[in-house]
């Protein structure tokens, strides 16, 4: 399964490193999904409903503690990047020692934090619901400990996302998760216990990690040689002033993104709140699935920037750049027209919202999509510190705009709140600063072909939308029919205005010398 069996920094080609992480995230993703789909099912049959909300809570507490990181992990992988590409041995393991000692220790702030939580679970929990048997303080030590348990191995994980080698994590993470998975099916049908659900999960995902971790000393095992091997100065430096920058990028994320869902229940309650949460679901199943090709790339993109010319630099972000605005784009056409028949058909006519709530999801989806290019570009250019209170201005942006429009349009002016809020801020300050500091070019050439795309986008959609009102069949049976119009009409009509170009021919030159090198290994 681990078909590079070169132990050592990574010496095979950008490309053939690139298809082979984003074939296997990919296809892992799809497993996920199934999976989780039938693991959530046997868990709704054979629990009470009220183990899902601890499952939420607990879930959503841990997340606060994990700002304990302070963002060093994003800081640490940049720092990885240049001395991959230059094979410098010594240097990778000093930085690795340095990121070790520091995510052991957060490993036991995020512990220490969670038991200090302890007497407070009665106030987050002030009446334990008649359903759940078992004590909350038990079922929340073992979420913790999953929690902070697995900064003690990750920073191994890093090492081998950074030398390009995400397959390796993928496949690993992947065969546990389908063990874990089944356990679990097993133990909620034999037993209805939520205990040994969590324990079967604890168990599984710290097998996973120390055999990632036996996993990265056979594939690296100079990193043995230079254990007690100390960082620079400089890079130390540099690792703490970009660690300072994303930690007060990750505290505006999640002010961003962990808002709306509490200013939807205040202004029109918890049921609104659940109907848009399926629709939620169904467009983080596909940013899952999308994201599994982009951030596989992701570390090719920093070697190139690290060692190639400005000039291959900016081809290469415009071959990017249009495969991310292509599957963004008629993803976001896709959802916006066969959500609600999907909805209708999987739980029902009353959970379907109306249309302008799938548009603005789609086009807060696609803002936040097409920015991908831009977001890898600045992460591995370092630029850290470039718009970091940015994300601060956008999150107040944020929360002042959905209360003002949701006072109006409800979830809708809620919707619309976030994408004016990110449209003003980072939506074109980012661009602006990978093409003015980044590649050295006028940012309003990335302008000229945003709004080109975006032109190109509008037409197709629709296009599309008109085609498919003609449709007057079952539910069924349209969504089966728009499914196919929503593949062949976007996908042509963007296919034949960029056809001529020299990233489209760029990206089809990879993607099909990519594709028979990887067949070509499979065959030997």
């Amino acid at each position: 399964m681990f078909n590079n069996n070169r132990k050592g920094i990574n010496t095979d080609s950008r490309t053939a490193n690139s298809f082979r992480n984003v074939s296997s995230g990919l296809s892992s993703q799809i497993v996920y999904t199934i999976l989780g789909f039938v693991s959530r099912t046997i868990f709704i049959k054979y629990l009470a409903v009220e183990y899902l909300g601890i499952n939420g809570l607990f879930s959503s507490i841990l997340s606060v503690l994990a700002l304990a990181e302070l963002g060093v992990g994003s800081a640490f992988v940049y720092s990885l990047y240049k001395p991959l590409a230059e094979k410098k041995e010594d240097v990778v393991a000093s930085i690795l020692n340095l990121y070790k000692k520091v995510y052991i220790t957060v490993g036991f702030v995020v512990f220490v934090l969670g038991i200090c939580l302890l007497p407070f679970l009665d106030q987050l929990i002030p009446q334990k619901p008649d359903n759940i048997s078992e004590s909350i303080s038990t079922i929340y030590l073992l979420f913790l400990f999953n929690s902070a348990s697995s900064y003690f191995f990750s920073y191994k994980v890093s090492l081998i996302n950074a030398d390009q080698r995400n397959y390796i994590s993928t496949w690993n993470y992947l065969i546990f998760y389908i063990v874990q998975n089944i356990l679990q099916i097993v133990v909620l049908i034999l037993y209805q216990n939520f205990l040994f659900y969590l324990t079967v999960q604890l168990v599984c995902q710290f097998l996973s990690n120390v055999s990632i971790s036996f996993i990265v000393n056979k594939y690296y095992p100079f990193l043995s040689q230079y254990k007690k091997l100390k960082v620079d100065n400089a890079i130390k430096k540099e690792i703490i002033s970009n660690a300072k920058a994303t930690f007060i990028i990750r505290i505006g994320g999640i002010l961003v993104n962990s808002t709306d869902n509490l200013i939807i229940n205040y202004f029109s309650g918890l049921a609104l709140v659940g109907l848009a949460s399926n629709y939620n679901l169904l467009i983080g199943i596909a940013t899952a699935i999308i994201l599994q090709i982009f951030n596989n790339i992701s570390s090719s993109i920093a070697q190139i920037n690290a060692v190639e010319s400005k000039i291959k630099q900016y081809e290469t972000f415009k071959m990017i750049n249009l495969a991310n605005f292509w599957i963004y784009g008629f993803t976001a056409i896709c959802f916006i027209l066969l959500a609600n028949d999907f909805i209708a058909i999987w739980i029902g006519n009353s959970y379907i919202l109306p249309m302008s709530i799938s548009l603005m999801i789609a086009i807060n989806f696609f803002m936040v999509g097409v920015q991908g290019t831009i977001w890898t570009y600045k992460a591995t250019y370092g630029f850290f510190n470039q718009g970091k209170y940015l994300v601060i201005l956008t999150a107040l942006l944020n929360l002042a705009f959905s209360f003002l429009l949701g006072h109006y349009w409800g979830l809708f002016g809620i919707l619309l709140a976030t994408a004016l809020a990110r449209l003003i801020t980072n939506f074109w300050y980012d661009p602006y600063i990978i093409f003015k500091l980044g590649l050295a070019i006028p940012p309003k050439i990335y302008l000229k072909s945003f709004f080109k795309f975006l032109l190109v986008l509008i037409f197709t959609g629709f296009i599309t939308f008109k085609v498919t009102l003609l449709l007057n069949f079952s539910n069924l049976i349209n969504l089966i029919v728009k499914l196919v119009i929503c593949l062949i009409i976007p996908n042509l009509m963007i296919y034949l205005y960029y056809k001529k170009t020299n990233e489209f021919e760029s990206m089809k030159f990879i993607f099909i010398n990519s594709f028979k090198s990887i067949l070509q290994k499979f065959q030997k």
